[in-house]
């Protein structure tokens, strides 16, 4: 493989790849499969020694890190995009891709962050 065939992980590319513009909601993915996954084995299986509220904890710190993944991927897009339009730079296919990275990213962490509120309003293991 050479380096044009890895575009979107170049550190030197003008704009991003395909992968890269879909990685926010990659990280949605993870995070949607990791909760409700996770919530369904850890009251499967929560030994009578460990409160369901011990399940509620290590959901939301599940929750928090993919949280903090998504916030990082649309802070180093939005930043780009911003560099881009702040520099004068006139390549406006990299302008594009980079805003709409950026707003791509921001859904994404919205949707994160929606995927996540049950684990607020609702005890995770009710008898």
């Amino acid at each position: 493989m050479n380096g044009s065939s890895m575009r979107g992980w170049n550190a030197s590319s003008p704009s991003p790849g395909v992968w890269r513009a879909i990685a926010g909601f990659i990280v949605w993915a993870l995070a949607f499969v990791v909760l409700y996954v996770g919530h369904a084995l850890g009251c499967l299986y929560v030994p009578s020694s460990i409160q369901p509220a011990t399940v509620t904890a290590a959901l939301l710190v599940l929750w928090a890190a993919h949280l903090a993944a998504g916030a990082l991927l649309a802070w180093r897009s939005g930043g780009r995009s911003w560099l881009l339009r702040h520099d004068g730079d006139r390549r406006p296919r990299a302008c594009f891709m980079w805003r709409a990275t950026f707003l791509i990213d921001a859904f994404a962490l919205g949707a994160i962050f929606v995927t996540g509120l049950p684990l607020l309003a609702f005890p995770a293991c009710h008898p």
